[in-house]
Parts: C-alpha cells; structure tokens; sequence
C-alpha cells in the first residue's frame, strides 16, 4: 500500500478547521488542535495527522493559504505494554490550490493491532501542552454459516454475507471485489474490481452504490450489480479470452472501535478518502485538543466463490483455487 493510499485510508487525513466553528472574527482567538489516528490490524503501517486552527482575515478560511499543520510533535502510542513512537513523513500534495508546501503526517510501520486491546495515546507539542486519548480496539468478526458461499446463488438474486454482532453501536464497512488477470500486449497483469451493492438510475445514467460504515450486521449484494461488474472488466473489449478471474471473490469486512463508531454515527456514516470534517455536532476523544483517535479490525470472508460455467458464459476464463 502507497504512503498516500494508507494516509487516505477510511477517514485518516486533514482536519477542515472552520473560522465559523473556533472562533469569532471579532473575539479572542485561541488556537485549538486537531488530532487524527485510526489504528489498522491488517498492516503495520500506521498513520496520524495533526494540526491547528487558524484565523484568516474575514470569515472565509480559505483565505487562509498557509499549512496549519504541526511539525515537531512527540507521539506515542502504548499498545501490549510497549510503546510505540511516531516519526514526522510528508508526501507531495496532489491539490496545490491553497496548500503549496507538502501534506505532512506522522508515522510508525513497527506494529497493528489486534482484538480487545487497550490503546493509549499521548502527543506532546512543541509548545509544551499535550493531548491525551484511549480506546479499546474492537472484537474479530465471525461470519455466520448463512452466508452465501456460490455466485450465482441458487434460486436467488441476491449475495448475502452475515457477521455476528459485536459490541451495541459497533461500526461495520464491508467490501466485495472480483479478482482477474488480464493480457495487455502480452504481458499478464493483475486486477480487482470493487463490487457495488446496486446501482440506482439518476438522470439518464446507472451508478454504482457501494457500501459505507454503518452498524449493519449484513450486506446485500444484487446479482444485477455483480453481472454489470463482470461485464465492466472487459468493456468494450471484443477479445474475451484476454480475461481470467480467479474462482475466490475477495470480501473483507471491517469493524470499527466505539470512538470511530461513534464518529460515524455523528456524522452520518459518511466521511471521504482524504477528510475529516470536525465541528462542534462531531464526536471527539481527544484530551486537551480535538479529533479522533481509533482503531479498527478486519476479517475476511474465504468460502464465496464463483461457479465455472457462470464464468464462461461471459467469454472469460476460469482460474480454479484450492
């Protein structure tokens, strides 16, 4: 996974502090800090952004061009009796038309966590003060046996997967994707392809309508959403036979700790790849500061597969797995 993907990541990223929201214009300002991390148990590369707030001149903050981000910063994370500390990193900023310098973030690749840990957090700024936070990382997920494990599904036309229940207000993402090879002048390069649960007319066009964070214990995939993914791996591409998907889908599914949940909840369940967009409706848990600081768990589902002839019938081949 890039720096940029795993920054990105769920909800990992910048904090849009509002002029509106942290001060009057007309009043004493008083700088306020923003503080993200959301630890990941499916890889060791573990990402946190902070920064403060600001006062442009008038009430617009996008007046506002330069970087609030705070460098400098001691962070440390105590999980399993260990403690972990986080090193400054940047990457090039893709949208340079407010922010020129680089996007800076902090990071530690040495740990993930796992299931009913405690996690404790303590940032020290280069001003002194300190910001405080902790959690409990979330159950595993256990998918129950009534899952759909064949696509096409027999006398159904839907793919359903089910997962018990965790702890009341628990936040779930799940995620479907088919896995293929394809010849591109004659070299064999590998693919996936996310699954959305439906697609829904708007205008004269179909989109896609994928699955957000919600407390949800299942997900329900339409068979018509499947057949439009598989047809879309190929397009308009005449030659079929360039095509090979594998026999094992990819289905993951992600639980989310009681911070991040109820983050989730406040907002609605809908966040985007790269902000975190905090007022004061938001949920925080951070001492001393704002933001979130989190972790989530992921299990993936193995038994969902495609059948052969169902493959075929599109003009692709077919990879068997064990």
């Amino acid at each position: 996974m890039s720096v940029r993907k795993a920054i990105g990541f769920i909800f990992i990223g910048v904090f849009l502090i509002s002029c509106n929201e942290d001060f009057n214009p007309y009043g004493d300002y008083v700088e306020k800090y923003a503080f993200t991390c959301i630890l990941k148990s499916n890889e060791n590369f573990q990402t946190a952004t902070l920064f403060k707030s600001y006062r442009p001149d008038g009430y617009d903050p996008y007046t506002y061009t330069t970087d609030p981000s705070i460098v400098g910063a001691d962070i440390r994370v105590w999980y399993n009796d260990t403690v972990f500390v986080f090193s400054d990193s940047s990457v090039t900023r893709e949208d340079t038309s407010r922010y020129k310098t680089p996007f800076s973030f902090y990071y530690n690749n040495k740990f993930f966590v796992g299931n009913r840990k405690t996690i404790e957090l303590e940032v020290l700024l280069p001003n002194g003060k300190r910001l405080r936070s902790n959690s409990l990382t979330p159950g595993q997920i256990t998918f129950d046996n009534n899952s759909e494990v064949i696509i096409p599904p027999i006398g159904k036309n839907i793919v359903q997967v089910i997962w018990k229940t965790l702890d009341e207000g628990t936040f779930f993402l799940p995620k479907l994707a088919i896995r293929y090879e394809q010849k591109i002048n004659g070299e064999v390069v590998y693919k996936e392809k996310d699954i959305p649960t439906r697609y829904v007319t708007q205008g004269n066009e179909l989109t896609p309508v994928y699955p957000v964070p919600n407390a949800s214990i299942t997900v329900v995939y339409q068979m018509n959403a499947v057949i439009k993914a598989l047809q879309e791996i190929s397009a308009s591409d005449p030659n079929k036979n360039n095509y090979a998907v594998f026999q094992n889908l990819l289905f993951s599914c992600i639980a989310f700790d009681q911070p991040s949940s109820r983050y989730l909840s406040s907002t609605g369940g809908n966040v985007d790849d790269l902000t975190v967009s905090v007022d004061v409706a938001d949920y925080s848990n951070i001492e001393g500061g704002f933001g979130l600081f989190g972790s989530y768990s992921q299990k993936k589902y193995t038994r969902l597969r495609f059948l052969q002839d169902y493959i075929e019938s599109f003009g692709y081949n077919f990879i068997v797995e064990d």
